[in-house]
């Protein structure tokens, strides 16, 4: 199975108002490495994970339902994307722009950089940071994330399985097994849920993070 491999990973989430400190608190109070944020009126948990490498899935959809279980009521809508420029790779490993640019167009360095998830208007570059940042593990470890991101084949199942989920509930109102969402014997576990929540160590919040942090 090999050593356990710490994944980052956001889940954009509903029905959770930051303002509740009842539920804010309930969330911190439990024991695993997560944190809450908002933006664009959207409310947002980052966790931290350990799984076995190549393989989140479980762990993903472990803290889904941990994060149910919870916190009655909240929907997780999705996992989220974790999109970069050349401009905000060049930030996360502290390197010029230029020499990022020079990775991306293989004039410089050992070559084999991801392909762009896409291309926007003006010809601006995207990329999935979790293929980047294994690209650097390879080749420059260093300034490697100690963390790794989901990868995107695995981005698109968990967010198929969450997809049936919210458009299933079942008979009593409550949200349908990770059982029933399981379109694939990958996804399947007879796990209990194994995501504990505590309070991210590299994380400086402020005393109410879930008022400082609603956009006004």
């Amino acid at each position: 199975m090999g050593v356990p491999v710490r994944y980052l990973f956001t889940l954009e989430i509903e029905n959770l108002d930051l303002r509740d400190e009842a539920a804010v608190e309930r969330f911190y109070e439990a024991e695993a490495e997560a944190y809450l944020s908002a933006r664009d009126g959207r409310v947002d948990v980052t966790y931290v994970v350990e799984a076995p490498p190549g393989d989140p899935c479980d762990a993903v959809l472990d803290a889904t339902n941990h994060l149910r279980e919870l916190l009655p009521g909240v929907v997780v809508t999705r996992l989220a994307l974790d999109l970069v420029r050349v401009t905000d790779i060049a930030a996360r490993v502290d390197r010029p722009r230029a020499t990022v640019r020079s990775w991306t167009t293989g004039t410089r360095g050992p070559g084999g950089f991801p392909r762009p998830l896409a291309t926007l208007s003006g010809g601006v570059r995207v990329w999935h940071w979790p293929e980047v940042n294994e690209w650097l593990h390879v080749h420059h470890p260093e300034i490697a994330d100690e963390e790794r991101g989901i990868p995107l084949d695995a981005v698109e199942r968990i967010n198929h399985a969450l997809s049936s989920r919210n458009a299933s509930p079942a008979r009593d109102g409550s949200p349908p097994s990770r059982a029933a969402t399981s379109r694939t014997p990958r996804w399947r576990t007879a796990r209990k849920t194994c995501i504990k929540v505590r309070r991210h160590p590299d994380v400086s919040l402020p005393d109410h993070p879930y008022l400082s942090r609603t956009p006004q």
